[in-house]
This record gives structure tokens, sequence and C-alpha cells, in this order.
């Protein structure tokens, strides 16, 4: 400084970076106060934008699921095809061919 005296500057505190699983827990339970997540191959998330931490929660959690789609690991049998064929309601079926006729 001008009158000779050392300046001291505190450090800024560094962002806690965690893994896509631990960011969801801490983030479920509530807390998660300027995290970054590391989403793998040099990819982050933080909390930025106008949903802030539950915005950030929604994503991972999409995230996550889009992860065990793409690995097989996600459990999709109650989402198995119908064995039944598709049922079109009545109205539905009447838009439906109004759609398809050129006047």
């Amino acid at each position: 400084m001008a009158d000779g005296s050392p300046m001291r500057a505190s450090p800024a505190s560094a962002p806690q970076v965690l893994g896509l699983d631990e960011a969801i827990r801490v983030l479920e339970a509530g807390a998660g106060d300027d995290i970054t997540v590391d989403l793998g191959d040099g990819r982050i998330a933080r909390s930025e934008g106008a949903r802030g931490n539950e915005g950030l929660l929604q994503r991972l959690r999409g995230h996550k699921m889009m992860l065990a789609l793409a690995s097989g690991a996600a459990d999709l049998s109650r989402f198995s095809a119908a064995s039944r064929s598709l049922v079109v309601a009545p109205a539905v079926q009447e838009i439906l061919d109004a759609a398809g006729q050129r006047h």
C-alpha cells in the first residue's frame, strides 16, 4: 500500500466440487450452497439461473436417469408395452379425422 504496510487478502472460498450422487443427496437435504457438480468428461454443473438449487437438482436427476438409460442399468419393467392394442377415445378420433381432411 502507499504507506508501506502489506495488504492482506483472504482467499475466496473455492466452490465445493461433488460427484453426481453426492450432489443429489446434498441438494435433497436442502443444503448445497455454492456447489459445483462434476459430470465427467470436463463438464460441470452449477446452481445458476432463476431456479437455483431446485433447478440444479432437477437437472442432476435427469442426467442420472439418462446415464442409467444409456448404460442399460435402468429398470424399465414398469414401462413395458401394453399387450392390448391402442384405444383412441371417440372425441380424439374425431379430431384426428378432421385434421386429416383437406378443404
